[in-house]
This record gives C-alpha cells, structure tokens and sequence, in this order.
C-alpha cells in the first residue's frame, strides 16, 4: 500500500523501471493500508487499490497487471 501514498514518489518513479514479469504485489496486512483507506487497519480486499495504482503507474490496465502478477506468481511457486 506504500506506493499509493502520495509521499512515495521516488518508489513510484522506481516501479516504473521495474520489469512487469518480475512483480508480484501483496496487501502489507494488516498494516500500511493503500489510500483511500490509509490509517485504516489494512485487509486483503484493498489489493484493488494497490493494483489500480501500480497499473497507472506502468500505464497499462487494471486487468494485465493483474494478469502478469498472477502468471509471475504461478511461475513462482509452481514452475
């Protein structure tokens, strides 16, 4: 959820440069809850948020980043 903070540019500006079969994303629960819901205990329904800021920053959609972290993830632990 860090990412989503407005104070984390320069790990935003990193992610850019991050190769999309190299990510995976994780929800930090229960602490560091993506905005809108910061300073809310975290839980794994906000991935969406995560997910939606990660996708504009590599400026593809929601749905292949979600795509290309879930091959990542598959290849991961069950290649």
């Amino acid at each position: 959820g860090i990412i989503t903070f407005k104070n984390a540019q320069d790990l935003q500006e990193i992610f850019k440069f991050l190769p999309i079969d190299k990510i995976l994303i994780e929800t930090d629960s229960p602490f560091l809850a993506p905005v809108p819901n910061r300073g809310k205990k975290n839980e794994p329904s906000f991935i969406d948020f995560t997910a939606q800021k990660l996708a504009d920053i590599k400026n593809i959609s929601k749905t292949d980043l979600i795509n290309f972290t879930t091959n990542n993830f598959n290849k991961l632990f069950f290649n």
